[in-house]
């Protein structure tokens, strides 16, 4: 008798795995809402980011995960700066791979681990380090699946005109399923 594996529940495995092996650190003011990602803020950060530019930082990933969900491409680019470089990869490289993601997957989610790693209150820039996972379900089928995984990766976020964009993003550097080179676009 042949067993095969329920690869359904691998997508829930992975989330509480990156969830409970992270480190602890303390959260402050960064309860999202969406119950999929907080930003946690060290006690030595506390001090450099004010309660206001917080929220506006979580916001922007609010914003970043709504538009995932509802895949709108446009939404979703708005939050790119027009200077965005990752690698080899600027905004219009970033569109084509959510265009693709977009036209291959429905049921679109993200989970993260963020942290705020840095910020720059004159320079109006922020850095917060991620892990996380992008869930979907394949057009036409039932089942949810990962789209892309990150560990330890980097979203630097700029100030451009009163709102928060991204500007980059920085990690290890490892092979995606089907991206013609490394880059987690995003989320």
């Amino acid at each position: 008798m042949r067993h095969s594996a329920n690869l359904g529940a691998l997508p829930i495995f992975l989330a509480i795995f990156l969830f409970a092996s992270s480190p602890a650190t303390p959260a402050w003011g960064a309860d999202t809402g969406h119950g999929f990602h907080t930003i946690r803020v060290s006690p030595e950060m506390k001090g450099k980011i004010s309660k206001e530019t917080l929220a506006d930082v979580t916001r922007f990933f609010e914003d970043a995960e709504d538009a995932i969900k509802t895949g709108n491409l446009e939404s979703l680019m708005n939050l790119y700066s027009d200077s965005y470089k990752n690698g080899d990869h600027d905004k219009d490289a970033a569109r084509r791979i959510w265009e693709r993601i977009f036209s291959n997957f429905d049921g679109m989610s993200t989970m993260h681990n963020m942290k705020l790693v840095n910020y720059s209150p004159d320079g109006g820039l922020v850095v917060i380090g991620c892990s996380g996972i992008l869930l979907g379900k394949r057009k036409g089928e039932a089942d949810r699946v990962p789209v892309d995984t990150w560990t330890n990766e980097e979203h630097i976020l700029t100030l451009e005109k009163g709102k928060w964009k991204l500007v980059g993003s920085a990690g290890t550097k490892r092979k995606r399923l089907w991206f013609d080179r490394p880059m987690h676009p995003l989320f």
